[in-house]
């Protein structure tokens, strides 16, 4: 299986990101898993490209980033130990992040080289290294989840060091978007607490392939990175239960790995084009998300009108109504006789509503 040459395309945290946005959608699956972009895919459907990264974003989020570890992460630091994530005056930062990123590590192999090191030094009761802030550490996922190989890099974590022993990590997720409370785009917040679960998880598999779960535990309790409005300082969001989300990113993980073992990774222009043929044909599931990363989203959208399927008026819709078409909720709604006891409930909550 040939390496791939480039850093960048090393890094399968986007594709990580883009396929926990939809993990129900075997399109999105396959997409994510052999690199190809969804961009190329709507291209060979003659469907316009609409969901490139925009450079003032990108900016913008390397400058947040860069900010929140100056100083040994003085600024998140700070925030960490007011929200109880961190003890006060706790200490000790090590930086993991690449080069390209603004720190010292070379590249992804030394990064990852420097994470296991890390969690073994966590792990050693007689180590005197208790960091307690760590800048992206880098995991080589120990399965075929993404090919030709599944390095992900974690935003951050925290580490905090109980009377007892061992070592607790709090794994956290950055976005740049503003915190605004209970106004906060529930959307957004729902897709980085699926990104954390998926970080719980990976760390969880590699400790374990590591044999050190007995010393180094990753808490269900994580941390969310926004930004203050107005401002590029953080806003933390702590004690956010991910234990769902780990557990959904667990399942995930085994239909990834599946659906990797079906096909080989695209690695001649031949195999790309085959591929782009698959994920053309693969099943897909349309779900409001879809529209903010999607550049496929609106042929899904009409596909599932024409079917009847709630999910176009939103996710929320599609739970209430279980797995009824809106053809059939609009009959109950006007009158109509339920066809089983499915519906029969549904009658009784569309009347109580």
């Amino acid at each position: 299986m040939a390496e791939p040459k480039d850093e960048n395309r090393r890094d399968t945290r986007r594709r990580f990101e883009q396929w926990a946005r939809n993990p129900t959608c075997e399109s999105n699956t396959l997409s994510a898993i052999h690199g190809i972009s969804m961009a190329d895919v709507a291209k060979k459907e003659g469907l316009p490209s609409t969901m490139g990264q925009s450079p003032f974003a990108v900016t913008r989020g390397q400058s947040f980033e860069r900010g929140l570890f100056r100083d040994d992460g003085e600024a998140l630091r700070k925030e960490l130990e007011k929200h109880g994530v961190l003890p006060a005056d706790s200490a000790g930062f090590i930086d993991l992040r690449l080069k390209q990123h603004g720190g010292p590590m070379r590249g992804m192999d030394n990064a990852r080289a420097a994470t296991l090191e890390l969690l073994r030094d966590l792990a050693d009761q007689k180590s005197k290294r208790k960091p307690t802030l760590i800048a992206s550490p880098t995991l080589l996922i120990p399965s075929g989840v993404m090919l030709p190989e599944a390095l992900l890099l974690v935003d951050v974590i925290a580490i905090t060091h109980p009377k007892g022993g061992g070592a607790v990590i709090h794994v956290g997720e950055i976005k740049t978007y503003p915190d605004r409370g209970g106004h906060t785009d529930p959307e957004e917040l729902a897709g980085a607490r699926a990104q954390a679960g998926v970080y719980v998880h990976a760390l969880r598999m590699v400790i374990g392939q590591l044999g050190l779960s007995a010393a180094v535990t990753v808490s269900d309790r994580g941390f969310l990175v926004l930004s203050k409005p107005g401002f590029n300082q953080p806003s933390v969001r702590a004690n956010e239960d991910l234990k769902y989300q780990a557990w959904r990113a667990e399942r995930g993980f085994a239909q990834l790995e599946a659906a990797a073992a079906r096909l080989p990774w695209p690695e001649t222009p031949k195999d790309q084009e085959k591929m782009i043929k698959t994920i053309i044909g693969a099943e897909t599931t349309y779900s409001e998300r879809c529209i903010s990363f999607c550049d496929r989203a609106a042929g899904c959208w009409s596909t599932a009108v024409e079917s009847g399927d709630p999910r176009v008026l939103g996710d929320d819709v599609a739970r209430f109504l279980g797995g009824t078409s809106l053809d059939r909720a609009l009959a109950l709604m006007e009158g109509g006789r339920p066809r089983d006891e499915a519906e029969k409930a549904l009658k009784a909550r569309l009347a109580a509503s």
